[in-house]
């Protein structure tokens, strides 16, 4: 029998393993669990040829999920599936112990682990924390809900005995929900708004999983949060050896801020980490990623000049608020990963007037999108709405604003092409997920560079 509360005692030869989904998480749990000689078993809903393809030698089933899961001592749950279904009901009726990739991962692993969760800027703040760290010489392994599974490079760090290792994770709520004893050295909650309702009953029961990660970290380490987010000043105030970042809380900060560069030490004689002009990151939101980071950074060691080299070499992640390029001086900004009301706002926020924005795809949950007026107004001079929230986008938005609705993405940007004057710019952030037409949001974005290339060529 598994053991949870002391993982290190257990012997793992013949331990039978079942994981739900053979993604990429899935397949790495698999394989993170066969090299400590685990038996293991994936079970599948889908039976594409890919699936079938990445799912290899493992013993496993496809096109759902039967009984045979339940012949196991403990079961891995890849983040995607609900924890709503049959099967998953069943374990929990057998005392089967149900734990997320995350949490397995960890037990196989003593490095430090820098965690971060939030609603908006998970990744370009991994992203910029990992290379402080690399910045640093330090050996810095980017995974968890960007990058390589966990899993996988837990798996890496094992085969090739590097016991110097930092791992910098990315986790989404979804990851978060089966966690025991995993327990980051350095936790960073970015911020808590509105997402996955359609997981989850209402925000309290979303934000409970992102302030899991609060109570998870090791005795030694330091949870960074955001103080300008409400829920997280309210939850974690009285947090012991937390350390907060701030747009306008300077005295409670270490890096603080005034109208023209972040600092540390006092205004009077500061010690300038940067000026704004210095970094590629555009908005309010990537300053407070930036300050995120550097927080996190600071806090686990890494020299304040490895911060501040990689915030002013770092450029922008693909598909968040990338400037894709301009044509007949219309800009147009790819920022496909805005798939909820929070993060759109945050692009809007960057942009001074002139916007023709595109918003649309798969509702999260019957989203009120006017909760995007007040930070429209002024700003957008048009709206492009598609796909299957696009009809209601406009049924909710055509009051206050000019709104065409395009059924098709592709037609969505021709639109928005079409309307377009000198001096305009072309947002695509679409306050929705992008699964109606798209595999994810990349693909999405992908599509929008696409469209994009094609008019700058003229075709």
């Amino acid at each position: 029998m598994i053991d949870l509360n002391n993982i290190s005692q257990n012997n793992w030869a013949n331990t039978r393993i079942s994981i739900l989904g053979a993604g990429k998480s899935g397949i790495a749990a698999g394989a993170l669990g066969a090299h400590i000689g685990a038996k293991i078993f994936i079970s599948e809903r889908n039976d594409s040829p890919g699936i079938i393809e990445n799912i290899g030698n493992f013993k496993h089933e496809l096109g759902g999920h039967s009984n045979s899961v339940l012949d196991a001592d403990i079961l891995v749950k890849s983040p995607g599936i609900p924890n709503d279904i049959p099967i998953i009901k069943e374990c929990e009726n057998q005392n089967i112990p149900i734990v997320s990739e995350i949490e397995f991962a960890s037990w196989f692993t003593s490095s430090p682990i820098l965690a971060v969760t939030g609603s908006n800027g998970k990744t370009t703040t991994v992203n910029l924390l990992h290379e402080m760290c690399i910045s640093d010489g330090r050996t810095s392994l980017l995974g968890g809900n960007v990058g390589m599974p966990f899993s996988e490079n837990v798996l890496w760090e094992l085969r090739s005995d590097i016991k110097t290792s930092i791992h910098v994770l990315e986790l989404s709520s979804f990851q978060l929900e089966h966690i025991i004893s995993f327990s980051p050295t350095i936790a960073g909650i970015l911020n808590i708004s509105a997402d996955h309702l359609d997981r989850y009953a209402d925000i309290n029961a979303y934000a409970a999983e992102k302030l899991k990660l609060a109570d998870h970290i090791q005795e030694s380490g330091w949870l960074v949060y955001n103080a300008d987010d409400p829920i997280l000043a309210e939850s974690l105030m009285d947090s012991a050896r937390s350390m907060v970042f701030s747009l306008t809380k300077n005295e409670k900060c270490h890096f603080k801020l005034n109208a023209t560069k972040v600092f540390s030490g006092e205004p009077d004689n500061p010690d300038i980490l940067f000026n704004f002009e210095d970094t590629k990151l555009k908005g309010f939101h990537n300053l407070q990623n930036i300050l995120a980071a550097a927080t996190m950074a600071h806090s686990f060691g890494i020299s304040q000049e490895a911060i501040q080299n990689t915030i002013i070499n770092f450029s922008p992640i693909p598909h968040r608020l990338e400037w894709v390029g301009s044509i007949h001086n219309v800009d147009y900004f790819n920022d496909s990963k805005a798939t909820n009301i929070a993060a759109a706002t945050a692009a809007i926020e960057s942009f001074e007037d002139n916007l023709i924005l595109i918003l649309g795809g798969q509702d999260k949950g019957s989203t009120d999108f006017r909760q995007l007026i007040p930070f429209m107004e002024n700003r957008v001079k048009s709206i492009i709405a598609y796909g299957d929230a696009g009809a209601e986008i406009k049924n909710q938005l055509n009051e206050n604003f000019t709104v065409t609705y395009c059924e098709y993405f592709k037609d969505a940007m021709l639109t928005a092409n079409n309307n377009s004057t000198a001096g305009d710019t072309i947002l695509l952030s679409p306050a929705c997920a992008s699964f109606d037409q798209f595999s994810n949001y990349e693909e999405r974005g992908n599509k929008f560079v696409e469209i994009f290339t094609k008019l700058e060529l003229g075709n």
